[in-house]
């Protein structure tokens, strides 16, 4: 092995590993500023070799990341291995240049203080060159300004097993604009001496990430790609062997994106390596909302004015430089110089789970005759992808006015089970009695699979929404909606005037977005549908039970520790502490769902030695009230984590599609939940009698 300036080295190791939080206190002799606070990190925590052989040479790597607020000095790194088959190089990026600290000889080349300033990291690549077979661990010494002083890095043998390496540790896509796609690549190495494993991939974070082996992707029913990963034939991954996982992201949105790829193998030592993701958080961003602006009726000679929305969605400060029409545009659009800033104007940079920054303009159309106008709104930016930005402006001027749909509120974020008032109130039509439409249809044009509610002028029982209620009335603009499902709906908004003539015919419509997401730490969803039934929401059907099952339960339908229907609310944790108790928000025993289980704090499923298990049993296949036997049932399961859809039942799947209970008492074992490492394990297993009773 060569240690030379700017060799790229093919060994790479940074598994996460806190050796914990180590923090400056005082003024020392250095002059640090006593309001600062460092801390380090050091990945992996220790260096581990496997068997080299005499006159052969081996080397690994760590990095000390510094995660506080103020500077880290190292004031002396020695090594304390009792041998003279060692020696020590640094660099300060994971593909910089490499320089000798400590010699075999014992030279000490460092120069100190070594300084690590926050969110910096120093690399130490320790070189191994064995005289002959004994090994003798030890360990790397650093003498800090930190309260513990000094640290060290144990230095270990490893058995001649497999050994898992993944590079890179953090994958950054840079900028990527909303509806576009990126890909980068990640590739997994057997370092070890026996044939490595990988068992499984995960994703945490964002779903605009997709991880993709040989154009498959491993969590979705395609599990068998990572059989033989690298296309060599045989199972598992030989020693040197490597495969390459290519992660996709195609953002539906604009504004930075995060998520953590997990990498499962039967490496003894790293079992599981974790790979961050990231995407536009570090530049400028600018988006539109509208996209595009249109006026689609106008009526001839009058002006109509509409808002956009220019907003930050970057990591970064956006500079906006200029706002104005194109040359081409037609006379008829005008821009409000009232609601224009003073340029250059600046908008902080977003940061994710805020609103985004913005500012908001106004574009007016007057049309003169009645004909389709058309015109550019531009606006220059910092932003680096898109530094020019153009918005199409299209108007229709009449003289006979379209009906408009308009919502008073056109986007909500709720949770499941909450109840939304869709309003449609700042509808016009300008040439109609009183400048209102006479009819509002409120229509749900998409939602989650197995959602089944409907717009109502009201509920039979306001504490019990599930009921439903009477048809919306199309006489009145307001309607409710009652979220049955996590996930996002639309709703659109159809109006029509005293002629006849609707809002659908004029290619107008308010379109509201609703986006249902849990806040509890575990949210399982489940929902059915029965071929039998020609009505799943009447009063009658079959009836699925979903069930949570606590790590110290000895069976299921056994209480305390099966939250179920019969046991609803039950008390887990600490004894009358709710906080920690799950929930069993609703029950449906006439149709096809949902049933909603809810667990708020979970407990630490590795200390109590047993996961969280998630099960569903057909506890009824005939009518309550006919009798009528309704035969098979297909069931799907939805288990979010943090508010986030980790687990989908069909997705997991793939082919087979949702789970057929084929009679009644039949019980499907459907995943574990693993907390709080937020992983879920599918199960998918059936029993044609209840467990319980086996």
């Amino acid at each position: 092995m060569m240690h030379a300036a700017a060799l790229p080295r093919s060994l790479r190791w940074f598994v996460i590993a806190a050796v914990g939080a180590l923090a400056i206190a005082g003024c020392d002799d250095e002059g640090l500023d006593v309001t600062r606070t460092g801390s380090i990190e050091i990945t992996p925590p220790q260096y581990t070799f496997p068997k080299i052989s005499p006159g052969s040479r081996g080397d690994r790597e760590v990095f000390i990341e510094n995660t506080g607020s103020g500077p880290v000095l190292i004031r002396k790194i020695r090594l304390d291995l009792g041998d003279r088959d060692f020696q020590l190089f640094w660099k300060t990026s994971a593909e910089g240049e490499e320089y000798q600290g400590l010699t075999r000889g014992g030279e000490d080349r460092f120069d100190y203080p070594v300084r690590i300033d926050p969110d910096e990291r120093l690399y130490l690549v320790l070189e191994y060159a064995p005289e002959d077979t004994s090994f003798e661990q030890g360990r790397v010494l650093l003498d800090t300004n930190l309260p513990e002083g000094e640290v060290a890095i144990p230095v270990v043998a490893s058995e001649a097993g497999a050994e898992i390496n993944v590079a890179p540790r953090t994958v950054d896509f840079d900028r990527v604009p909303a509806r576009q796609e990126a890909t980068r690549d990640v590739v997994v190495t057997n370092v070890g001496q026996a044939t490595l494993n990988v068992t499984q991939i995960l994703l945490n974070g964002s779903q605009d990430f997709t991880p993709l082996v040989n154009g498959k992707d491993p969590r979705r029913g395609q599990r068998e790609v990572l059989l033989d990963a690298d296309g060599d034939g045989v199972a598992g991954l030989a020693p040197s062997q490597q495969f390459t996982i290519t992660v996709r992201y195609a953002p539906q949105l604009e504004g930075p994106d995060t998520g953590e790829l997990s990498i499962f193998s039967d490496d003894p030592n790293q079992p599981e390596v974790k790979v961050d993701l990231r995407a536009n958080g570090a530049t400028p961003c600018l988006d539109v909302n509208p996209p595009a602006l249109e006026f689609p009726t106008s009526l001839v000679n009058r002006i109509d004015s509409r808002p956009l929305s220019i907003e930050s969605c970057g990591g970064q400060q956006l500079q906006i430089d200029d706002i104005r029409l194109s040359e081409d545009s037609d006379p008829a659009f005008a821009l409000d110089e009232e609601s224009l800033p003073e340029t250059p104007a600046l908008l902080p940079a977003y940061l994710p789970g805020d609103i985004p920054p913005s500012r908001s303009i106004r574009v007016s159309f007057t049309p003169r005759e009645q004909r389709i106008h058309n015109g550019t709104l531009i606006i220059e930016s910092s932003d680096p992808v898109t530094p020019s930005r153009e918005v199409s402006l299209l108007g229709r001027g009449v003289l006979n006015a379209c009906p408009q749909a308009r919502a008073l509120q056109d986007a909500f974020d709720v949770l499941p089970l909450d109840v939304v008032v869709l309003d449609g109130s700042p509808s016009i039509d300008q040439d109609g009695p009183g400048n209102r439409p006479v009819e509002y249809e409120w229509v749900i044009t998409s939602r989650p699979e197995g959602s089944v509610s409907q717009p109502v002028e009201g509920f039979a029982d306001a504490a019990n929404p599930a009921m439903g209620g009477p048809d919306d009335e199309v006489e009145t603009p307001v309607a409710l909606f009652w979220v049955d499902l996590a996930g996002t709906y639309t709703a659109e908004l159809r109006v029509k005037d005293n002629l006849g003539l609707d809002s659908v015919a004029c290619d107008n419509a308010a379109v509201v977005t609703i986006i249902a997401k849990p806040d509890e730490a575990i949210h399982v969803q489940l929902v059915w549908d029965t071929p039998g039934d020609d009505d799943l929401t009447d009063a009658e059907g079959a009836d699925l039970d979903l069930h949570l099952l606590h790590p110290s339960a000895s069976n299921w339908f056994a209480a305390p520790y099966d939250c179920h229907f019969l046991n609803p609310v039950p008390d887990w944790g600490q004894p009358d502490n709710p906080a920690d108790d799950p929930s069993l928000d609703i029950d449906d025993i006439a149709g096809g769902g949902p049933e909603n289980i809810n667990l708020d704090n979970p407990e630490n499923t590795g200390v109590l030695g047993a996961p969280y298990a998630v099960g569903v049993h057909y506890y009824s296949s005939r009518g309550r009230i006919s009798g009528q036997e309704f035969g098979p049932s297909f069931a799907r399961v939805r288990i979010f984590l943090k508010g986030e859809l980790s687990y989908d039942s069909t997705e997991d799947r793939g082919e087979d599609g949702p789970r057929e209970l084929e009679a009644e008492d039949h019980f499907w074992d459907v995943a574990r939940i693993h907390w709080p490492e937020m992983r879920v394990e599918a199960r998918d297993q059936y029993f044609t009698q209840r467990p319980d009773a086996e």
